[in-house]
């Protein structure tokens, strides 16, 4: 069995910001904001499309009634995404708050 020496262990102390990046970008990962900010952009462009989906129904311009509802169906799965994001944030920042010191 191998011990590791003391000396040789890697710093507890956390990475800056710019490798910070780095290492995200490496791993593949995304921050917590950039997941936001894409579900709060696929929110708006899903509420745009079933706004006017709405629109052509109520004027009667409706081609394809089913591309309708999967618009309504995104939109509903959008909202959905946005608010339990928005809701894990809150919990989170609860739970950090609530942190002794």
């Amino acid at each position: 069995m191998y011990l590791v020496p003391l000396s040789n262990l890697p710093s507890i102390q956390g990475p800056d910001p710019e490798s910070q990046k780095k290492i995200l970008s490496q791993e593949g990962g995304q921050s917590f904001a950039s997941i936001m900010q894409e579900a709060i952009d696929t929110l708006q462009q899903a509420q745009q499309a079933a706004a006017a989906d709405s629109y052509n129904l109520a004027m009667g311009d409706v081609d394809s009634l089913h591309n309708m509802m999967i618009n309504s169906a995104l939109e509903a799965t959008a909202v959905e995404t946005a608010v339990q994001l928005t809701g894990r944030a809150v919990s989170a920042y609860k739970e950090i708050m609530q942190m002794q010191i």
